[in-house]
């Protein structure tokens, strides 16, 4: 690489060391630290905030101590609205996890309800492709050797806990000027290139399957970029697509990449350098972890150098990293006003209590009249599906959504079944149980009211609570049951539904739940003393407004009982 005559050359290195970190936006705050912290087994090392825009979240994950290489850091926006991955962004994010560790993720991962598969990845390494909440895409990818120290402390063993950031695919439109840059960061074509990927089944729940998990798919296989020795990111993908509508931030998107060096000295040698190869660099940003220069490399990709002092460790014990929100000092006058309005976060070490990938939205409305719905969603749905459906039902009321554990073909369903209409009774009883303590962790880890959650289920979900009236018949305060069908789960002794209220909403000419199963379920829940209204829609199994709304008025009218007046609604547990 040409070097600047202005600059010494032991100011500047050859190369960048690697990737420091990877950056993202994401949607709600507590699923994103729930995700990487809980379901990844990543440490969440800072909680602070974008600095460029205090009244947003900015988290930082990596290994025990936040280690450069091993961090992704994630700009979490509520109500963000997803974005699209295209050229002029970094379009998929590899993570390294030690070999053989593959089978472990894989189990762990579908356990969570996350659709995941596997082929080779980049260098020929086994690697394990899926997404985030936010529809991020992500990949473990096996290293030789014991791998990083990942997090010890954290709920992935550390003989399997993800190392460090591997690698990122890059999507342009035209590879050449890319590739001229990243030539001038030190890295080399390697040769190697990856495969695309095949579209997914489809559903047989009366719902067309979503495709599976994959990368976005280049007009052509990316090309391989490999970084030299030292750095703990080892390779780039460079992926052109003359075709590709160019990629929009929003959740689930990459915002920028950025590279290590070593010191301040050589980050202010990298700056020049880079202006003289007639790239609009920033100034130095003190991002208090890290100083950071940014520019946009040809193809629109945002690109950052970053120093690897000072590191995390500045102003907190390694014991207390990312349990309390910290500021720059520019910032903490204004702290109590930024505690106010930021969302609060619960550490994501009490995720493994509640067990599922979910979504929570407090209520805006009255505590002590609105309701919890719990919301169930579907075959092939998953924690985002029924959010609207729930903010219809009762504007205003806290909503619980959590994502279910069993995968059909790729698509998440709450408990197994043995085939089309043949419902897995031992599967059904044993994840009425898991929803159950669910539940009751939530209520503990939110504040709510236990004894106000109302269930509102489609299909699937429907199935799985009518098992919980059934299973759990103190648990919820009434239910909405959307196309379900009878379930073989034995009924309570007469009356343990004590008049609770039950919507069942049938389709005349629904083909996935005929009418006698609907019928047969509400002599069930009325033999168990619950006070069932069966609604029959004109429809098939899909919904339509005007039950929907009949369903928003049954809710008003029941919202009476039990949870105002009295007080003496049913208790959080059997």
């Amino acid at each position: 690489m040409a070097r600047d005559a202005t600059v010494p050359g032991q100011e500047r290195a050859a190369q960048v060391e690697g990737i420091h970190h990877v950056t993202m936006i994401a949607g709600d705050p507590q699923a994103n630290a729930d995700f990487y912290g809980g379901v990844l087994g990543m440490r969440l090392v800072k909680r602070t905030v974008n600095f460029d825009d205090p009244g947003t979240y900015h988290f930082y994950f990596g290994d025990e101590t936040g280690r450069p290489g091993t961090l992704l850091t994630f700009f979490p926006v509520p109500g963000a609205g997803r974005g699209r991955h295209g050229a002029g962004q970094a379009t998929l994010v590899y993570l390294s996890v030690p070999e053989g560790t593959l089978d472990y993720w894989q189990g762990r991962l579908e356990g969570f309800g996350v659709a995941c598969h596997r082929r080779p990845g980049p260098l020929g390494r086994q690697a394990l492709f899926f997404q985030d909440p936010d529809g991020l895409p992500l990949a473990l990818v096996e290293e030789p050797g014991p791998g990083g120290p990942g997090w010890p402390g954290g709920p992935v063993p550390a003989t399997a806990a993800i190392g460090a950031v591997a690698g990122v695919r890059l999507t342009v439109r035209d590879i050449e000027p890319t590739a001229r840059i990243l030539r001038e960061l030190g890295y080399r074509p390697a040769g190697g290139r990856s495969g695309r990927e095949q579209p997914g089944s489809q559903g047989t729940d009366g719902a067309p399957a979503p495709p599976a998990p994959q990368e976005p798919g280049p007009a052509s296989p990316p090309q391989l970029w490999v970084a030299g020795p030292g750095g703990t990111g080892r390779w780039l993908e460079l992926a052109g697509d003359a075709r590709a509508p160019r990629g929009t931030l929003g959740a689930g998107t990459v915002h920028h990449v950025a590279f290590r060096t070593p010191t301040d000295r050589t980050q202010a040698a990298w700056q020049q350098h880079l202006a003289r190869l007639g790239l609009h660099v920033t100034p130095v940003q003190d991002r208090q972890y890290f100083r950071s220069i940014y520019f946009r490399e040809p193809g629109g990709v945002l690109f950052e150098i970053a120093t690897d002092p000072p590191g995390f460790l500045i102003d907190e014990d390694r014991d207390a990293l990312g349990t309390g929100l910290r500021l720059p000092p520019w910032y903490e006058p204004a702290r109590a006003a930024l505690e106010q309005a930021l969302p609060p976060l619960h550490h994501p070490s009490g995720f493994g209590e509640l067990g599922f990938i979910h979504r929570f939205a407090r209520g805006t409305d009255d505590p002590d009249r609105a309701p919890v719905l719990l919301l169930l969603h579907g075959t092939g749905g998953d924690e985002h599906d029924l959010l609207p459906l729930g903010a219809h039902l009762w504007p205003g009321a806290a909503l619980l959504s959590p994502r279910g554990q069993v995968l059909e073909d790729g698509m998440p369903r709450f408990f197994r079944r043995l085939a089309p209409g043949v419902l897995d009774a031992a599967d059904l009883r044993r994840r009425a149980g898991d929803m159950a303590r669910f539940v009751t962790a939530a209520a503990r880890r939110y504040g709510f009211d236990p004894g106000r959650v109302v269930a509102v289920g489609y299909s699937n979900g429907a199935n799985l609570a009518a098992a919980l009236l059934l299973r759990h018949p103190r648990l919820l305060a009434g239910a909405v049951l959307f196309r379900p069908m009878a379930v073989p789960v034995e009924a309570p002794e007469a009356g343990a539904l004590a008049g609770r209220p039950v919507l069942v909403a049938a389709g005349r000419q629904d083909p996935v739940v005929p009418p006698e199963q609907s019928l047969q379920l509400v002599r069930t829940l009325e033999a168990a003393g619950a006070a069932v209204t069966l609604h029959r829609a004109g429809t098939g199994h899909q919904l339509e407004r005007a039950e929907l709304d009949a369903a928003a008025r049954w809710l008003a009218v029941e919202a009476r009982w039990p949870w105002h007046g009295s007080g003496e609604g049913p208790a959080a547990t059997e």
